[in-house]
């Protein structure tokens, strides 16, 4: 008899250690992430830039898909805390990809800018004609929460073909940050890839001009 009420007693001890053990891991669980996605630019502000530019052209432009840097490919938001050392967050990430994320932008800005639904990102139909494409290689496109966001990248404009080169171009858009958060950080860059949009929407109008 002392023996089975000795088995029972160690068999509920035993079952109570495993319920505070998994107490004590469910109480510890980090808090769940929060994802993020680069915004095109505003409606309003794209047509007031359209109507003072007279962007009207109905260009047929494709988006050759973006090169960023390695360390610009994690699925964390990277902020720079200092001039060589960066933070990855531990619980704000990109939705997608970032380098799929700006191609996406950048087409649905110069859709608006210039006024077309012709701007196609790769990959694209054979049998659809272009009259450009645009390559972009992305060296920068991080800040500091509450600081600015640096975005470098430098670009070119090629006809249909990609064989002919009409403009090759860096670009440097320093954006402020309003606000301390992730998705203040996010917003920034966005409104630095709408800056960005529209340099490249005035530099196809002039090829258009020419």
């Amino acid at each position: 008899m002392k023996k089975i009420t000795l088995l029972r007693i160690i068999t509920v001890v035993s079952g109570l250690a495993l319920l505070l053990a998994a107490g004590c891991i469910g109480g510890s669980r980090s808090k769940p992430s929060r994802f993020y996605t680069l915004d095109s630019m505003d409606n309003r502000a794209a047509a007031s830039f359209a109507a003072a530019t007279s962007m009207t052209q109905d260009l047929r432009i494709g988006i050759v898909p973006v090169k960023v840097p390695e360390y610009l490919k994690k699925p964390q938001i990277v902020t720079r805390t200092s001039g060589s050392e960066i933070t990855l967050a531990e619980f704000d990430r990109w939705a997608g990809s970032l380098d799929e994320d700006i191609g996406r932008v950048v087409a649905e800005n110069l859709s608006l800018l210039l006024q077309t639904d012709k701007v196609l990102n790769f990959p694209w139909r054979r049998n659809v004609e272009l009259d450009y494409t645009i390559e972009m290689q992305v060296s920068r496109l991080e800040g500091a929460l509450g600081g600015d966001v640096e975005f470098v990248v430098r670009w070119a404009i090629f006809d249909a073909d990609n064989k002919n080169v009409f403009s090759v171009q860096t670009s440097r858009i320093t954006q402020a940050v309003q606000g301390g958060s992730y998705a203040d950080l996010v917003a920034a860059q966005s409104l630095a890839l709408a800056a960005f949009s529209q340099q490249l929407a005035e530099a196809l109008g002039q090829l258009t001009k020419n």
